[in-house]
């Protein structure tokens, strides 16, 4: 099956470098964690069908902090990621 509109209607609300920085969630949030090359940004861009609020760069391991996107249901979270997959 192929959706040719977005899943979510989404915004990107700020990067944040701790924890206590971050809004407080009203819904529920899913984070995306996982190695430095895994594809965590790739496959949020993908999600939200919005290439230009998810930046996503040619070289792993350039997430350095927690950029929090907001959508009508929940919040998703992409976290810097952590050594690199073989």
């Amino acid at each position: 099956m192929h959706l040719d509109f977005p899943l979510f209607s989404a915004k990107f609300i700020g990067s944040f470098s701790a924890p206590n920085q971050m809004p407080i969630p009203n819904k529920p949030e899913f984070f995306f964690i996982g190695r430095s090359n895994s594809g965590k940004s790739s496959f949020l861009r993908a999600l939200l069908k919005n290439p230009s609020i998810v930046k996503v760069s040619k070289n792993p391991g350039h997430t350095k902090t927690m950029n929090v996107f907001e959508t009508d249901l929940c919040y998703f979270v992409d976290l810097p990621g952590y050594g690199y997959a073989k």
